[in-house]
């Protein structure tokens, strides 16, 4: 990574209408591409929409299957690296599956471990040793789902493992708006790190009806944020440039110090 434009989309996604949420994302895609973005941040369950309905086990996909075979057309065609999270199948069941796709293909893949609420009783947790980072054209890259950008263990599992950006696909909701701001700020301070978060917003179909919180954002590796879109469907977009996360990690070692406050060994690269 040297200097990459980087942008998070917004993105009112209806359950289940896989065709038209496709379509209107690939909008987005392409535009932010004419733009001359190079990282897109797409939310939590993109293109099957966020929904807790049994019926979205019947839209799941292998990797490589057909959502992700399309998103890698689209990043080769445009060169884009793309993050998001598909509807995925898996040997333990259906799984909310984050991915890092980069003109060379699909770099990397987890399933969320994080999960909330009522997620358990659709969605079968990924293992605890499991995320997904990727060193990709714009730099390296992990990946946080929704809820687990609220864990700063495991955003910083990501930073100790190289990350210099921190992609967050999500699905956040309204009434959880002043944790949303709070920790996208702070994980991006303590690991000096970009943290590129895409949320959905408006209120999802019944029979949840969730109100998402918007606010995607796109935050500094000092806690500033540089970009943020409140509310309706959109983008944000801000230039990331490698030189501050090393300015930002000198200026405040938290990962360099962190073996003198916990157990965690010294990390020897």
């Amino acid at each position: 990574m040297s200097r990459v434009i980087a942008v998070a989309v917004q993105h009112t996604s209806v359950p289940l209408d896989v065709e038209g949420n496709r379509g209107r994302l690939e909008t987005h895609l392409r535009e932010v591409a004419d733009e001359g973005a190079e990282l897109v941040v797409l939310p939590e369950l993109a293109v099957t929409g966020y929904t807790l309905s049994p019926t979205l086990a019947r839209l799941a996909e292998d990797v490589p299957g057909p959502t992700s075979r399309w998103l890698c057309s689209l990043s080769a065609e445009l060169g884009l690296t793309v993050v998001t999270t598909l509807a995925a199948t898996g040997d333990t069941g259906l799984r909310n599956l984050g991915v890092i796709v980069t003109p060379e293909g699909v770099a990397a893949t987890a399933a969320k471990r994080g999960l909330w609420g009522d997620e358990p009783a659709l969605f079968a947790r990924g293992g605890p040793q499991e995320q997904a980072v990727a060193d990709t054209p714009v730099g390296r890259v992990g990946v946080a789902i929704c809820y687990e950008a609220g864990f700063p263990e495991a955003v910083r599992r990501l930073a100790r493992d190289r990350a210099e950006i921190v992609a967050v696909p999500a699905a956040f909701g309204a009434a959880r708006l002043h944790a949303w701001a709070l920790l996208t700020r702070s994980r991006a301070l303590e690991n000096g790190c970009y943290v590129v978060a895409a949320n959905q917003t408006g209120t999802g179909s019944a029979p949840e009806s969730i109100a998402f919180c918007g606010h995607s954002t796109i935050v500094a590796p000092t806690g500033e944020p540089l970009a943020v879109l409140a509310e309706g469907e959109g983008r944000v977009r801000a230039t990331i440039d490698a030189s501050s996360v090393v300015d930002a990690r000198a200026a405040i070692p938290y990962l360099a110090d962190l073996h003198h406050v916990t157990a965690i060994p010294h990390p020897t690269t």
